[in-house]
């Protein structure tokens, strides 16, 4: 991993460069696409995932000056395969082992209950100790982490396959990604509820875009304060 990475920074200039210099369509996304699936295959000789080095892939492309626009060109391409590869993992997972009125399935339900907390408050905490930046909401970036989506399900098809999981941890890991992503949507409505202000009346201004006329709540304040405002506003 870091000798791609490191390997990467060097060869992101001449990445940039071919890939301006090809008179093709898609060329950004072809080369890309190219260069993730090399490192997934050098990932997978040395007995490593394919993922780890699609990863790889991943950071070296994201330094590159070419990253807003491969993303843009990236996000059909995921919207298409990403439902396909839930749906194929999600079906391969019997959920009957977390029936809680089967005596046997409790080792499932002990699991995902400890995944779902350590998930939830390994996050929140990590985004806690974050600093570099005044002023930034802490809490709001632990929880922004907490939704555990495809990495988690890449490893549990990686784990399925190879037989290293039990079928009450496969049932596990995937409540924990279900419930970790519909939980952080309402917490983060939470954490970015601001207090309501109390504004009065004569502080409150409305402004038609279309005319740019500038019109306050009250009379004397339209009449007398207008013609300054407006400039400030065109200007």
């Amino acid at each position: 991993m870091v000798g791609a990475i490191l390997l990467g920074r060097f060869l992101s200039p001449y990445f940039v460069a071919l890939v301006n210099e090809m008179k093709t369509r898609g060329q950004l996304l072809l080369t890309a696409l190219i260069f993730a699936f090399i490192l997934s295959y050098i990932g997978a000789v040395i007995q490593l995932e394919a993922i780890l080095g699609a990863f790889a892939a991943g950071l070296v492309l994201a330094e590159t000056d070419k990253r807003r626009e491969l993303e843009e060109q990236v996000i059909p391409v995921a919207d298409m395969l990403v439902p396909i590869f839930f749906v194929v993992v999600g079906a391969k997972t019997d959920l009957g082992v977390l029936n809680p009125t089967i005596p046997a399935n409790r080792e499932g339900l002990t699991l995902a209950i400890f995944l779902i907390g350590v998930a939830i408050l390994g996050k929140v905490v990590t985004g806690l100790f974050v600093f570099g930046q005044p002023g930034i909401n802490r809490l709001a970036i632990g929880v922004g982490m907490i939704p555990r989506g495809e990495v988690g399900l890449v490893f549990l098809g990686v784990g399925s396959a190879s037989g290293v999981l039990s079928p009450a941890m496969e049932a596990a890991i995937i409540m924990m990604v279900i419930l970790t992503t519909f939980v952080a949507p309402p917490l983060l409505r939470f954490v970015f509820q601001e207090p309501e202000s109390e504004t009065t009346p004569s502080e409150i201004l409305a402004l038609d875009g279309a005319s740019t006329e500038l019109v306050a709540v009250e009379p004397t304040r339209h009449r007398q304060g207008l013609p300054e405002e407006v400039e400030a506003i065109e200007e």
